[in-house]
């Protein structure tokens, strides 16, 4: 009995050592690990990771908010190196309002001759670099980090907002334990949401406190003499405290084509909702979209801008002169905008400088840009309104907030259709947005002060379509021509990037290719037509694309081209597939069947359909003509997304349609 007593002593002390997360306590049966418990195929997991956020009682300042996180991370191979780098985004738009990150503190733990080698974090590890006038980040690199390593870090930030940036419960990589504490005094009101889109719901604990802060005042006693005296006084109030307390976190896995994978990470969001002071008072700042669109368009910023015409009036009245069309008028106002403002790259819902000297030094943030064009459709007499975005690397707000847009564009009421605007880019067109804008839908502000909904999903699709001609010489090798037609988007992203090119270097893109190809006479149209097609027509050579078995050829008809795989593998997905805009793939194919062959194999013509309601159909139709081979392939996408329940029937149909574009002709030598 006494050896088990004995025996259970140890296991408990084993465990409860194990167990020690605080700072510095890293055991050797951690620096042994080889792999996750919760996922195998993990490169690193997260031991540990502890945030606490509470607000500290400065007497001139009042509540600072103090954000304390703790992490620990095990890192088991050459790719989860990664993670000992720790980058951390702090604003710092002016020193009264600037986040401050202090008290770093940080070891790599590695296990040398079975022992624990510490080596600490010093101050040359620690880099701060500006990411604009707004942010700066601060790169913390662990030192002495390599496979096997633990890295352990902590640090504080201190921020003047009352604002509580979002929780992430999960990582990319797994979470081994983790503990979130957030105390609030009761002045300050939030809406506490957990993310819908998250695959799972974080449990919270919610409890208060009763808190108490001593206020000084302080007076002199006499006009002749420097005696000062000193009075004390308290207040009391509640604290707000929420508990979020997690084991075996599983990490959040990528897939291909989604939106952005924050979207579905799982967190909580903390919205300001409203003050109320010791007096009683409320200030209300996001209890409802009323009252979120209100603030914004209120703002000076934002609403104060569309106000202000004088500074573009005379440049806009020469160019509206001649134009008594609606329609003209619009698309000369957009035309003048994206000519005459270039965007900075920033992004925002408010301006920074103002329309006014962003027309006059001819760059501006997405606001300066988007509320000018507001403004100028307004005094050419036309129905415009703002729309706030958010765009898809900033995620989807889920409640009336504040903080959930990053970007504005505009919406021009015309002839009973709305047409969204974005003048942020010479080639951006109505109603083409660019692709970060595309983010389900917008809010859509108007001068009443009421705001509704508006989709921000494309419904024109992109056509991408190919017309090929070749034939194949006696000596095997290919020679043809082919045609590309591109629109919207597609053709936007090929003006900006092609325009920068050479003509060697626009041959050497088209040359890249898994195949070796020569490619000679690139003609382009359209170039500085942005509303037309872009159209590129080259043509090229191969010996590459032909092979050759006994007496037969083989030939896969799309040649460089064709789909080596598909992108769609997995037999389930967690989350939805996003094409950002429906599309329509074509190609029209002829091949000139070289002299002494014939077809011994011709694949079948086909045609499907993904479901009854028109989401998406293929065709498939290939003839033999004797001398020739006509092939012709449709393929309509009239969504952009497709539901994780569509998943298993969608990818049934897609692999059908790559399996019928990947069968090969086969000809046959004949006497």
């Amino acid at each position: 009995m006494k050896t088990y007593f004995t025996l259970a002593l140890l296991l408990i002390s084993f465990f409860l050592k194990a167990q020690d997360y605080s700072f510095g306590k890293v055991s050797k049966e951690e620096l042994i690990k080889t792999e996750s418990d919760i996922d195998a195929d993990a490169n690193a997991e997260l031991l540990y990771k502890k945030e606490s956020i509470s607000y500290h009682f400065d007497q001139d300042k009042g509540f600072i908010q103090e954000r304390d996180v703790h992490i620990r991370i095990k890192i088991f191979n050459k790719e989860g190196l990664d993670w000992a780098n720790h980058n951390v985004k702090i604003y710092s738009k002016s020193a009264t309002t600037a986040t401050k990150l202090y008290g770093e503190k940080g070891y790599t733990y590695n296990l040398v001759n079975d022992n624990i080698e510490k080596t600490k974090l010093k101050n040359k590890e620690v880099h701060t670099k500006d990411v604009n006038e707004y942010w700066k980040e601060v790169s913390i690199a662990m030192p002495n980090a390599r496979e096997g390593s633990i890295i352990e870090l902590k640090y504080t930030l201190q921020s003047p907002f009352i604002g509580i940036n979002d929780i992430y419960v999960q990582e990319s990589i797994p979470i081994k334990k983790l503990d979130v504490v957030v105390k609030i005094p009761e002045y300050f009101n939030f809406k506490k949401l957990v993310n819908p889109r998250g695959s799972f719901y974080p449990k919270r604990i919610e409890s208060t406190n009763s808190r108490k802060e001593t206020l000084t005042n302080k007076s002199r006693s006499g006009f002749y003499t420097n005696k000062t005296s000193v009075s004390y006084s308290d207040f009391t109030f509640i604290e707000n405290i929420t508990n979020v307390n997690l084991e075996n976190v599983p990490p959040l896995k990528e897939e291909n084509f989604v939106d952005n994978l924050d979207n579905y990470i799982a967190k909580i969001v903390w919205e300001y909702n409203f003050y109320k002071g010791p007096d009683g008072e409320i200030k209300d700042y996001s209890s409802n979209w009323k009252i979120v669109t209100k603030t914004i368009y209120d703002s000076q910023n934002f609403g104060g801008q569309l106000k202000k015409t004088k500074y573009f009036e005379d440049s806009l009245d020469v160019i509206l002169a001649e134009i008594n069309d609606p329609a003209e008028k619009a698309n000369a106002v957009f035309n003048f905008v994206k000519s005459k403002v270039k965007w900075n790259d920033y992004y925002g819902k408010y301006t920074n400088d103002g329309v006014k000297k962003a027309f006059e030094n001819r760059t501006g943030n997405i606001a300066e840009i988007n509320l000018m064009l507001t403004a100028m459709l307004r005094y050419a007499g036309l129905t415009a309104n703002p729309v706030l975005v958010s765009t898809k690397s900033h995620g989807i707000p889920i409640t009336a907030t504040l903080d959930g847009f990053n970007y504005v564009i505009s919406a021009l009421e015309l002839q009973n259709k709305t047409i969204l605007l974005d003048a942020s880019n010479t080639y951006n067109l109505p109603n083409v947005l660019p692709k970060r804008a595309i983010n389900w839908q917008g809010r859509l502000v108007r001068k009443d002060g009421t705001s509704s909904w508006i989709s921000l999903q494309q419904e024109t699709p992109i056509l991408d379509s190919k017309f090929i001609i070749y034939k194949i010489t006696s000596d095997l090798n290919v020679e043809g021509k082919v045609r590309e037609q591109k629109t919207l988007q597609l053709a936007q992203r090929l003006r900006k990037k092609e325009s920068k090119l050479t003509e060697e270097e626009k041959i050497e893109q088209l040359e890249d290719y898994d195949f070796d190809i020569t490619v000679e006479n690139i003609v382009i149209k359209n170039e500085d037509k942005y509303e037309k097609p872009y159209i590129k027509s080259f043509d090229f050579t191969s010996d590459e694309l032909v092979e050759e078995i006994g007496d037969r050829l083989y030939i896969s008809p799309l040649l460089f081209y064709a789909i080596e795989e598909s992108p769609f593998k997995e037999e389930t997905r967690t989350y939805p597939i996003d094409f950002i805009y429906p599309f329509k793939d074509t190609y029209i194919i002829n091949i000139t069947i070289p002299d002494g062959y014939a077809v011994d194999y011709l694949p079948s013509s086909s045609a499907a359909k993904l479901s009854d309601d028109n989401l998406s159909s293929y065709k498939y139709m290939i003839i033999n003509n004797g001398k020739s081979i006509q092939l012709n392939i449709n393929f309509d996408f009239n969504t952009s997304l497709v539901s994780v329940d569509m998943y298993k029937g969608f990818r049934q149909y897609f692999n059908s349609y790559l399996d019928k574009i990947s069968e090969k002709i086969i000809l046959k030598k004949i006497e």
